[in-house]
């Protein structure tokens, strides 16, 4: 059988795995650590910043919020320039935006600048669109066909564990005091250490993180480094993903539980709050707990899992299964009020849950390769963050109309949707093909 120019050019190509993707990886998730710090900042406090400020809940809501918005509207031309420019300008253009945003909200610990924050968490939130639309082109670009779906992983756990150290700092440092100074001292302080880290990230970033290895680490990488430019247009993959159904099952599935789990995160201290008052601080150390369970340590499993087994479609379904069960135990040590069952009923849905986000990346790249991963995935971003805000505002608006109960009984059906919808999902594993077509092994090497 004849094969194609390009195919046999790839083949007279090394590829190699370079000890220099752990560097890459450690300067990434540091960048995604204090950028991620932003985002439940102020919602983990929610009351104590309503009475500071003087501002409504749904306001302080909104320094949350913000990260889904602007990463809805921004998402399609972020993802162009990334197509365009190397993973070294897009992390560098992202420490730049979010060290900015850091720098703003060091003047709005002022009882009258809320808005000042908020200009700080958009600008934040710019720098986050970049980061959370590359873990999978970053994996992919640096790591083997054997481990690019624990690389994901890890790439990804930078980014929950920053939001998990940005939910259980602020229970500490921003308090109700005797008066508005101790809260505003604790604001001023959080957001100087925050920007003093930063710049020591932007310093790394700087000197140290690279646009890509001298090789390629895989056939199917190798296999798009050696597509013809004119053959690919940004907007072209654009409507091919629309046009894709499994592609649409995975949005829609995923794109809702997470969506889910990124609403839960930011109403949580209004849930926490109604059965348990004055727990702002026991809300901190779960919402760290339920992060790290999910976030960081099942995603690395699962991560793993996917990378073994290529099982997508049934590591997926159970994952969701598990998401309904566990959501049930989560709301009933709540509305039991049992305080000791919330730190393990909440981190135990978390860690389900949040694991989402790494299986809805790597299973969209394996049903759309050859389409570039950042694209892929960051209409999947997209997706999640605008089911984020409708979730946001449907779950505050059916406690108001149907009380807490009646909220968790919808959230639950509509996890169950979900899951049903995995089952139809079908479709080829084109990257895992693309690299056993070529006789890529699972330890990378060539035979």
């Amino acid at each position: 059988m004849k094969m194609h120019p390009e195919t046999e050019a790839a083949q007279d190509v090394e590829i190699k795995v370079f000890r220099y993707r752990w560097v890459q990886l450690i300067i990434f998730c540091l960048l995604g650590v204090i950028n991620t710090m932003q985002f439940l900042q102020f919602t983990i406090v929610a009351n104590v910043i309503t009475e500071y400020y003087n501002v409504d809940s749904s306001l302080v809501d909104m320094t949350g919020l913000i990260f889904f918005i602007i990463n809805i509207i921004f998402f399609l031309p972020i993802s162009y320039l990334i197509e365009r420019y190397s993973l070294r300008v897009t992390a560098i253009v992202s420490s730049v935006l979010t060290v900015a945003g850091l720098a703003v909200k060091i003047l709005g610990n002022d009882p009258s600048r809320f808005y000042v924050l908020i200009i700080g968490q958009g600008l934040c939130a710019f720098g986050q669109v970049y980061i959370f639309n590359i873990p999978t082109k970053f994996a992919s670009t640096w790591f083997g066909p054997d481990e690019v779906s624990t690389a994901c992983a890890l790439a990804v756990l930078g980014t929950q564990l920053g939001a998990a150290i940005g939910a259980i700092i602020p229970p500490f440092m921003v308090v109700k005091g005797e008066n508005k100074e101790e809260t505003g001292d604790g604001i001023f302080d959080m957001t100087l250490y925050n920007a003093i880290a930063g710049v020591v990230i932007l310093i790394l970033v700087i000197l140290f993180f690279r646009a890509r290895p001298k090789l390629p680490p895989s056939q199917s990488q190798l296999q798009l480094l050696t597509l013809d430019e004119e053959k690919t247009s940004f907007w072209r993959d654009c409507k091919l993903l629309m046009k894709d159904t499994n592609y649409i099952l995975v949005l829609m599935s995923f794109g809702i539980i997470n969506g889910l789990w990124n609403a839960f995160g930011i109403v949580i201290n209004t849930f926490y709050i109604t059965y348990f008052p004055n727990g702002e601080t026991d809300i901190g150390i779960i919402s760290l707990i339920a992060i790290i369970s999910g976030g960081c340590v099942g995603s690395v499993i699962f991560g793993y899992i996917l990378d073994k087994t290529h099982a997508f479609k049934t590591t997926s379904f159970v994952v969701a299964v598990c998401v309904s069960v566990t959501y049930i135990f989560n709301v009933l040590s709540m509305v039991l009020k049992i305080r000791v069952a919330t730190f393990f009923a909440i981190p135990i849905f978390g860690f389900f849950t949040a694991s989402t986000l790494l299986m809805a990346f790597e299973f969209a790249i394996e049903l759309t390769y050859p389409i570039p991963e950042s694209v892929s995935c960051s209409v999947v971003n997209a997706f999640i963050f605008l089911f984020a805000i409708i979730g946001t505002f449907i779950i505050e608006t059916l406690i108001d109309a149907i009380g807490h109960v009646g909220t968790h009984i919808t959230i639950f059906v509509i996890f169950v949707i979900c899951t049903v919808m995995m089952l139809f999902i079908k479709g080829r594993l084109k990257r895992r093909e693309a690299n056993l077509s070529q006789g890529q092994t699972e330890n990378g090497v060539i035979n």
